[in-house]
């Protein structure tokens, strides 16, 4: 059951939606006693050709499912609580269920509660997914722990155009009658990358907001969440400018001093990069769909380069927030390629062409040599060739022989349908002729307009 708790909902919700909740537990049960029924009597009738009346009186759930289903109603119960004291700004409330003997998650979550309050959600729901089970935890914590995977669900006002999902891990325990919760992270090495490492997950933040900009740094970090807002609201403006896409969206920029945020890893896969965009979901992958279905980005930089964020790099990473929503199939030398085009028409606007026409020179003379076909989706990142600037220039070819708007139109039709190679190639083919083999040729007389 889904659980999602409007900003608007009274103070009293929770008593409504238990009221709700044992209902539900009550028709749970009787689906119990029904599938039992029903496998009695299939029992029955393979032992005897004469069929037997009834039973008159009815039997009962059994205590196991009867079990399940009280705890069911009190794990949900604790969500919506949960849920309701964020929207309402009520700390008693969303600690009332956290473990009172174990004062170090009580102390990290008050700071999740702060945090969350800092980020101010139109919507918040949390529901429960499915048990998971560890031996290792459960002689732990004993006999009654729970553990189980969690959907948040959330919206962020001017952020997120639809609600996404996240996932956490919660441990439960039930003492003197009741449930609490005395563990947020057991479970996070089971759940997607990312998992459990949102911004508000990693220690205590500040937000600084301006239009269309939402910036999240470390608390008291102020001027430097400033800086970046002011960055961003220009990277925004060259977006406008170069790319056609009509984007009305907004950017959520997380700069913190942490080296794993979200699905971004810089002390690892990452480590190179000056910054990373990674994928909202409004269901998840393997939820609703094998990829999950991608509602939006949020950017998170290096830490390592925070003194460093200007609006040329975050140009290129709102290029990809402004295209996300699109589907994310396209090939990642496109993604890249386009995003680079971007930053690099930002940059000729500051310096004029001819820095631009020394870079991609170098590129043709040094990068292409090193390739003997456009980058490939796997091992893009690792590739120790200029893979960005390869892109970029594959880019640039494409819009000076078929114009900016043709190639925004080919991006739009390969992010949402090129799911494999069969379909990126004939999409590719369709809108310019080319095949990536006879894109990657025509890079070799390539000349560019300078």
């Amino acid at each position: 059951m889904s659980i999602t708790t409007p900003r608007s909902a009274p103070t009293h919700g929770p008593r409504r939606w238990l009221g709700l909740l044992l209902a539900v537990a009550l028709v749970s049960g009787g689906v119990v006693y029904t599938v039992e029924d029903r496998q009695q009597d299939a029992r029955a009738r393979t032992t005897t050709a004469t069929p037997t009346p009834a039973p008159s009186t009815t039997s009962k759930p059994s205590r196991l499912a009867t079990a399940i289903a009280a705890r069911r109603v009190a794990i949900d119960t604790i969500l919506i609580r949960r849920a309701q004291a964020v929207l309402t700004g009520d700390e008693a409330m969303f600690l009332a269920d956290v473990d009172p003997a174990n004062a170090k998650l009580r102390a990290a979550q008050k700071i999740l509660f702060a945090n969350l309050m800092e980020i101010g959600f139109t919507e918040l729901g949390y529901s429960q997914a499915e048990e998971r089970f560890n031996p290792a935890i459960l002689k732990a914590h004993g006999r009654t722990t729970y553990l189980v995977r969690i959907l948040m669900r959330y919206q962020i006002p001017k952020v997120d155009h639809v609600p996404v999902t996240t996932e956490l891990g919660y441990t439960f325990v039930a003492r003197d009658g009741h449930w609490l919760l005395t563990a947020d992270n057991e479970l996070d090495t089971d759940l997607g990358p990312g998992a459990h490492r949102e911004a508000w997950d990693l220690g205590r933040i500040e937000v600084q907001r301006g239009p269309r900009v939402l910036v999240v740094v470390e608390k008291g970090d102020t001027k430097r969440g400033r800086a970046i807002v002011a960055a961003a609201k220009e990277g925004i403006a060259e977006v406008a400018a170069y790319w056609p896409r009509k984007w009305t969206g907004s950017v959520f920029v997380i700069a913190l001093d942490d080296t794993d945020v979200r699905d971004a890893r810089f002390a690892d896969e990452d480590i190179e990069s000056a910054a990373s965009t990674g994928s909202t979901f409004s269901s998840l992958p393997g939820q609703d769909t094998a990829d999950g279905t991608v509602a939006g980005g949020y950017i998170v930089v290096n830490p390592n380069e925070r003194d460093r964020v200007d609006e040329i790099l975050l140009s290129h990473e709102i290029t990809h927030v402004a295209t996300a929503d699109l589907g994310g199939y396209e090939p990642l030398w496109l993604a890249e390629g386009a995003a680079e085009y971007v930053s690099w028409r930002g940059i000729e606007a500051l310096s004029g062409p001819a820095g631009v026409g020394k870079w991609e020179q170098e590129v043709i003379d040094d990068a292409l040599p090193q390739l003997t076909a456009l980058p490939t989706d796997a091992g893009f990142y690792q590739n120790s060739a200029d893979v960005y600037g390869v892109s970029w220039i594959a880019v640039r070819y494409l819009v000076q022989r078929f114009g900016l708007g043709r190639i925004e139109e080919l991006y739009e039709d390969l992010a949402r349908n090129g799911t494999d190679q069969a379909a990126r190639d004939r999409i590719l083919q369709s809108r310019t002729g080319l095949s990536e083999a006879g894109l990657w040729n025509a890079l070799a007389t390539y000349r560019p307009q300078r």
